[in-house]
């Protein structure tokens, strides 16, 4: 391939190496600019459905303008080969940071969520789903931005592939469950696979997990999907609430649009009363620049993939490829590689390393996005194989006569999602200990399922005739709990012998997080193994203002409209617009009159005036000033710090009178100047926006 691409991107290094494209930085010449260029490999090319969709795809992924989305630049062709021109981001891919750190705060989940979800709503609003939405596609900067890419691709990749080897392309462990039935697609599968990303942050891992694609397919198909709380304790249940949601099986069930669950994200706090617990707010996590080394180091190691790290099939799970770079080195996201290695190698011995190598021919069978009749002759059969193997089936731990914990415990080691059903009578078991459960010990069970578990009430009380009175040690003081955090005042109510009640939260001046009221009061006297029902305080309520107008404005009025009405100014882009004149606000998060919460920030876009037009001038060149009667004519082209050359040491006559030179550009300030053997005769000042040459 040439140095220089169309014409105007030099290539200066390749930067990844995938198996559908290849990564490249580049410089735009016209635009002075570094850029990622991804080049479609040749094999890819002579698929004319692919190509098509690839093509019609970028071009409306390049429409979307988000500080959330990765820019798309330029989408072309140069002979036979076929590129997408993107922003050059530094960042590292998120994957990495719940790799190395996970899981990860709720604040810091919630910072990412809101910046995904807003970035989707764009994308939603403009008819475009991205079908691949997973941590190896979303990059985080330095400073906390969050930047999703390759919004278009996906859906190339899924619809304008020709598959000829049985294969079904996609993530399968981000995947929507009508995705892998091969259903109707729409934003709400988007928003199912944020909700596995979301899932995957707080927890560590993602909820669906096997050995290979078509497995994990068939459990979000039809298993129920673990709470995050069964995981990771203290999961604030707002926040937790909302990834069920998104997870629904049913996309009627799930947030009917990203805005929506934008809207729920930015409520959490308020509906948390920001528990969480201590052990996991000990160690805050809500900044990725803490790990200077991470950046020092680059990702030149992770991309290059050492002798020690197993050589994955590039197309057993997708064909993406990631065209972003940090300074200091270069990420490439070639799929689910990186994920899937750290995964295996931290939990699976040598020999099932070997296993793995083996079962690459049977993993490209494995994918899960494609047409609906691939996914039915791939899928289906899987299904059918998966539920003849009934004898693979685990048995249910016997877990009768364990506490609760020690029980749960158990059967969650063992895959399954455990739920506390009513208390029961028992004279085998103590009060407190597990006397039932549903489905029995040593019944069949698959991984994922509920087992129900009753928990003893002690014997049935006596007849009338036998009624024993409570005997001072079964009775004991409720303990004094107002004033105490949450946390201290559980404690406070198992070390006295009871059992915590309902928790009610409520707006307060008093501090969050801590008990403002108790039933029973503190001093009575209440049989142990009672509830005691407490109230905690989420802090005091939020001021609501009105969001002010700010269309029209400068920058500067703006931002002073925005703290005045008691808000933050947020991002401030720029975008080119002829309804609007340069400076002037032309567009606002949210209408003005919208009820918000003191102290939010508001993002808005400023116009650039408008845009730059391309125009082809004329300049007639006089020859009779040559300097012979057989001269050499040199004509460039200035515009900034670029020089194009228009005629390079054309041998021309003095007899020919003139010669009318046409030349292509874009925006004003450019100059031609025209030399006779090397030594410069006319300078001419251009204005491509007007047209006109002076």
């Amino acid at each position: 391939m040439s140095k220089i691409l169309a014409g105007r991107y030099e290539i200066l290094e390749k930067i990844g190496d995938g198996g559908m494209a290849v990564v490249y930085r580049a410089r735009d010449k016209l635009l002075n600019r570094p850029v990622a260029i991804k080049v479609l490999r040749p094999e890819y090319v002579t698929d004319a459905n692919f190509v098509e969709s690839f093509r019609r795809e970028s071009r409306s992924a390049a429409s979307l303008t988000h500080p959330n989305i990765v820019s798309i630049f330029d989408v072309g062709k140069d002979g036979n080969v076929y590129y997408i021109v993107m922003e050059l981001v530094e960042g590292r891919p998120l994957s990495d940071i719940i790799r190395e750190k996970g899981p990860l705060d709720y604040r810091f989940v919630l910072n990412i969520s809101e910046q995904i979800a807003s970035a989707l709503s764009v994308a939603h609003r403009n008819n475009i789903i991205h079908r691949d939405v997973k941590p190896h596609n979303i990059l985080i900067t330095q400073d906390g931005h969050a930047k999703i890419t390759d919004f278009g691709i996906a859906r190339a990749v899924t619809d304008g592939t020709t598959v000829n080897d049985n294969t079904v392309r996609g993530t399968v462990h981000y995947f929507s469950p009508e995705q892998g039935r091969g259903m109707y697609m729409d934003e709400r599968s988007d928003i199912y696979s944020l909700g596995v990303v979301m899932y995957e942050m707080l927890t560590g891992r993602v909820p669906f997990d096997a050995d290979n694609a078509v497995a994990i397919a068939v459990m979000h198909m039809n298993d129920r999907m673990p709470p995050p709380s069964r995981i990771v304790p203290g999961v604030p249940p707002a926040l937790e609430q909302i990834i069920m949601k998104a997870t629904e099986k049913h996309q009627v069930n799930r947030f009917k649009t990203a805005d929506d669950m934008l809207e729920a994200l930015r409520n959490v706090d308020r509906l948390t009363g920001g528990f969480v617990n201590p052990t996991i707010a000990g160690a805050v996590r809500s900044s990725i620049t803490d790990d200077a080394d991470a950046y020092a180091d680059g990702y030149g190691s992770d991309m290059a993939g050492g002798d020690d790290e197993e050589n994955y099939d590039d197309d057993a799970y997708s064909d993406e490829v990631g065209s972003y770079a940090a300074s200091g080195g270069a990420y490439y996201d070639e799929d689910d590689e990186d994920d899937i290695r750290a995964r295996k190698s931290k939990s699976i011995s040598k020999k099932r390393k070997d296993e793995n190598r083996h079962y690459k021919i049977i993993a490209v069978i494995a994918a899960v996005v494609g047409a609906a009749l691939l996914v039915y002759f791939v899928i289906n059969p899987a299904i059918s194989k998966l539920t003849e193997k009934k004898a693979e089936v685990p048995a249910v731990e016997d877990v009768l006569g364990k506490t609760e914990d020690e029980a749960t415990n158990l059967l969650m080691d063992q895959g399954y999602v455990v739920e506390i059903g009513a208390e029961t009578y028992s004279s085998d078991y103590k009060k407190g200990y597990v006397a039932e459960q549903d489905p029995a010990p040593g019944e069949p069970l698959a991984e994922g399922e509920i087992v129900t578990l009753h928990l003893s009430k002690g014997a049935e009380e006596s007849s009338e005739d036998e009624i024993v009175g409570d005997t001072d040690e079964d009775m004991a003081e409720v303990p004094d709990l107002v004033g105490k955090s949450r946390a201290s005042a559980e404690y406070a109510i198992g070390a006295a012998g009871f059992n915590v009640g309902e928790v009610k939260t409520e707006d307060s001046d008093k501090p969050m997080d801590n008990v403002i009221a108790q039933n029973p009061k503190a001093g009575k006297q209440l049989k142990k193994g009672e509830t005691i029902d407490i109230t905690i305080s989420q802090g005091p309520r939020k001021k609501e203002v009105n969001m002010p107008n700010l269309i029209g404005l400068t920058e500067k009025q703006a931002k002073s409209a925005i703290n005045k009405a008691g808000l933050l100014p947020g991002t401030v882009n720029q975008e080119w617009s002829d309804d609007y004149k340069k400076g002037a606000v032309m567009w606002q998060q949210y209408k003005k009159g919208k009820k918000l919460n003191e102290g939010q920030t508001v993002d808005f876009t400023v116009s650039k005036g408008p845009e730059d037009r391309t125009s082809t001038v004329s300049i007639d060149i006089d020859f009779s000033n040559a300097p012979a009667d057989t001269f050499y004519l040199d004509v460039v082209l200035l515009q900034g710090d670029l020089e194009t050359n228009i005629v390079s040491d054309e041998e021309s006559y003095k007899a020919q009178g003139s010669k009318t030179v046409k030349i292509k550009g874009k925006g004003s300030g450019a100059q031609v100047i025209v030399y006779f053997d090397g030594v410069e005769v006319e300078v001419y000042d251009v204005d491509f926006n007007k047209g006109t040459v002076s």
